[in-house]
């Protein structure tokens, strides 16, 4: 037996699943080689990613989402260092760096929701110019959103598998709409980190064993559904030991096991079974019943009549009127009645009279009383005739729980209807009698037909069941490759997934070692504390990142819903945190880091932090930062460091244009710009001279203002000064003399060498005349000049 270790090395490629191979069992061996032969995997390293790391040229944006018409160019050194692009909301900041995204990625989809197309232009044009320093790829997106890859012949060709997968693995293009899931919900971290643990080659391995095991269980399926049948069968013919095997055995019986079933099927009956013997149904006939009950009513009026002991008093009457007795004749002849002796009430007429009614009364009682015994003998046909032994016997073995109470009620009725032959019944007990008779009757009709149709299933069963042992028998030895198959699919498929795990563990080790690191670095000082971070969840369910939070000493307690403490700033650290070491592991072919609004939910002293782990990244990447403020750059700006800074801004009327420039400082760019105004007043004048000269000096106190204030807050950060105390002192420097002279204090704080603010005296005070309306003669050029002059000693300070 091979030992069931799990490989040590990690399995990212179908050439490492293939070497892995040798470790297995023949059967899981040959299984896992074939179904890498039908990947026809290429197990060459694709050029692009070999020839890493790559670096951003330029990017091209135009068309896409708030990038109209006029295209936006960004410029870019392809090498390791800063560059921070700043910009106000709605610039367009999101829609580059989305373009670029998308590019890159060659066309993958996105996790979050956008509107690509861009109303005013739907012609999208984007073009990506990556570089490794010794040969330039450009990468196009037109207005389909499809992404190719333009060859050096000029020909377009759909991007390598290598390079989208290393992207969506590394992505090294982080946009805010990415951040803000994990800011709204931490909970979603995993989804963050999914594409960072995906393991497409073993993944894929994994969904060609999962239809392997598919096509299994349906041949199993297949097996048990023609035992189930065979059984039925067995159990219909009333074969109880051959059931008790077939049921026994299961849907995969030994050989063994296989011989005695097929002996004991021979011994089935030919013959059907007896017949049943069963009694036809019977029906309460409305006619006999109505001509039942209206005979018992004549019946029932005749006893309520005078015909009730009518013959014994009309045989008195009869002897009374009589001729032949003496005594009475006397009577009859004096008009005394016989019984009270009383004269004179013609008894004999009287007497007459009631001797013809009575007569005619029991003639009626008689003749209703022969019509409803005809009836009721007529009525037998709708009552049951009595049980047979036989049907009694097949009632009882039937499962309707009301079997035994039919039963008695079917004999307590042929009792009544026999009593109905000899005895006059009232119509209230016939009445009763007959409801219940055609109840049962309904009850009977059903039982009968299910007792008819098990006996022609008998009949079925004992002519098919050796065909259903026959097809069991069939349809296993069909399906049994499958059956070996899928025992071999589901060994090897556990396999992979121990691989799977083992491999998730090993590339996220590392990073969640980094995640740690890096959370403390950018809340060194939080009392909230991130103590563990660790993968949960299977290989094909849902997965997710488990977190172990401290504040201070106490653990938190752990759960789904422990990161809710996280205030908005550290969720937004914690996704940097997770996002930034697993964009730059050192397998990684991309040397650039494209981040989109990352300081967005941070307090100054998040981004100063996050500013000198960027610094640091700097040293191996291009890192390029998207922005909507300066702080992230003065930030990096006090510690010393000398990243490109590129601003972006919309100017013009009607269709408004972005326009990019590259900032070396922020003065600097104000005389750049007054200076252009000045170039284009040549041509088309903007004012009278003295108008002009005073705008010029104007605008260059607010450069040089703006330059000495930036360099202020910058060297204050640098040596150590809380925001309050930098932003206090600049408070007491109102007048440009007096801000120089802070900045060279601080200077000097920092040991850095102070300006010669004597010798930019005049300059400043010709400055802040023209502030007040006292603008000197001469060339305004002279004074911008001038005020380059007092901005370069400036900036020589903070370099």
């Amino acid at each position: 037996m091979v030992a069931e270790n799990s490989p040590q090395r990690v399995l990212l490629t179908w050439a490492d699943i293939a070497a892995a191979a040798a470790d297995l069992e023949p059967d899981m061996r040959e299984l896992l080689l074939e179904l890498i032969r039908t990947k026809n995997p290429n197990f060459e390293t694709s050029i692009t990613t070999a020839e890493g790391p790559w670096y951003v040229r330029t990017v091209h944006v135009r068309g896409h989402i708030g990038v109209a018409e006029e295209a936006v160019d960004l410029h870019l050194e392809p090498t390791a260092g800063l560059t921070i692009v700043t910009a106000r909301n709605g610039t367009g900041k999101t829609s580059i760096a989305d373009g670029a995204r998308h590019t890159l990625s060659g066309g993958i989809k996105r996790p979050y929701q956008v509107l690509a197309s861009n109303i005013h232009y739907p012609h999208r044009e984007i073009v990506v110019t990556v570089s490794n320093g010794r040969r330039d790829m450009e990468i196009v997106c037109g207005a389909d959103e499809i992404v190719q890859w333009s060859e050096a012949d000029g020909s377009l060709s759909t991007p390598p598998s290598e390079w989208t997968e290393a992207f969506a693995r590394y992505m090294p293009v982080l946009l805010y709409p990415e951040m803000s899931q994990v800011i709204q919900d931490p909970s979603n971290l995993h989804a963050f980190l999914k594409d960072a643990l995906e393991l497409t080659a073993l993944e894929e391995l994994q969904a060609l064993l999962k239809t392997d095991r598919e096509k299994g269980t349906a041949a199993r399926r297949t097996v048990e559904a023609a035992h189930t049948s065979a059984l039925s069968g067995i159990l219909k013919a009333g074969h109880e030991e051959l059931a008790r095997i077939v049921r026994g055995c299961g849907a995969f019986p030994h050989h063994e096991v296989r011989a005695r079933i097929e002996a004991l099927t021979e011994t089935l009956p030919e013959s059907a079974p007896a017949p049943l013997g069963l009694p036809d149904v019977w029906a309460v006939d409305d006619a006999l019943r109505d001509r039942a009950v209206g005979t018992l009513t004549r019946v029932d009026d005749a006893l309520h009549s005078d015909a009730a002991g009518g013959n014994a008093l009309l045989a008195v009457l009869q002897k009374a009127l009589a001729l032949g007795d003496a005594r009475l004749n006397d009577l009859r002849d004096r008009d005394v009645c016989p019984v009270c002796q009383t004269a004179g009430h013609k008894w004999v007429r009287r007497a007459s009279e009631d001797a013809d009614r009575l007569r005619t009364a029991t003639r009626e009682l008689r003749t209703a009383t022969a019509a409803a015994t005809t009836a009721l003998r007529n009525l037998g046909r709708c009552f049951p005739a009595p049980l047979t032994d036989s049907l009694r016997q097949a009632l009882t073995q039937l499962t309707d729980p009301a079997v035994e109470l039919r039963i008695r009620q079917w004999d307590r009725l042929v009792r009544l209807s026999t009593d109905f032959a000899t005895k006059v019944p009232s119509v209230a007990s016939l009445t009763e009698a007959l409801d219940e008779s055609a109840d049962l009757a309904n009850w009977y009709r059903k039982m009968r037909y299910d007792l008819l149709a098990r006996r022609d299933d008998v009949i079925a069963a004992q002519a098919t069941v050796r065909a259903h042992i026959g097809s069991w028998m069939d349809v296993r030895g069909q399906e049994q490759p499958a059956l070996t198959r899928l025992a071999v699919a589901e060994r090897l498929d556990r396999r992979v997934d121990r691989w799977i795990r083992t491999a998730r563990a090993d590339i996220f080790t590392p990073i969640a070692k980094e995640v740690m690191e890096l959370w403390s670095v950018l809340n060194p000082d939080a009392d909230l504390k991130l103590t563990g971070i660790a993968l949960t969840g299977g290989t094909k369910m849902r997965r997710s990142v488990a977190l172990d939070l401290a504040d201070g000493e106490v653990a938190l307690p752990t759960g789904k819903n422990n990161s809710a403490v996280l205030s908005t700033g550290q969720r937004n650290a914690l996704s940097l945190a997770t996002y930034l070491p697993r964009a730059t592991q050192p397998e990684s072919p991309f040397g650039f880091l494209i981040l989109d609004d990352p300081i967005h939910a941070f307090d100054t002293w998040r981004v100063r932090y996050l500013a000198r782990h960027l610094m640091t990244l700097a040293e191996r990447f291009q890192v390029i930062v998207f922005t909507h403020d300066d702080r992230l750059w003065r930030e990096l700006r006090g510690l010393g460091a000398m990243p490109t800074h590129i601003r972006m801004d919309r100017h013009g009327h009607g269709r408004r244009q972005v326009r990019v420039s590259h900032v070396a400082s922020p003065g600097i760019q104000r005389l750049d710009e007054i200076q252009r105004i000045l170039g284009a007043e040549r041509a088309a004048p903007i004012g009278t001279p003295d108008a002009v000269i005073a705008m010029s000096l104007a605008v260059c106190r607010q450069a040089v203002d703006t330059e000495v204030v930036a360099q202020i807050e910058m060297l204050g950060r640098r040596i150590g000064l809380p925001e309050a105390s930098i932003v206090a002192d600049l408070r007491k420097a109102r007048k440009t003399l007096d801000q120089l002279a802070l900045l060279n204090g601080y200077a000097r704080r920092a040991g850095m060498r102070a300006i010669d603010v004597n010798g930019f005296t005049p300059t400043v005070h010709a400055l802040n005349g023209a502030a007040h309306g006292r603008a000197p003669d001469g060339d305004p050029r002279l004074w911008i000049r001038q005020t380059r002059k007092i901005i370069k000693a400036v900036q020589e300070i903070g370099s």
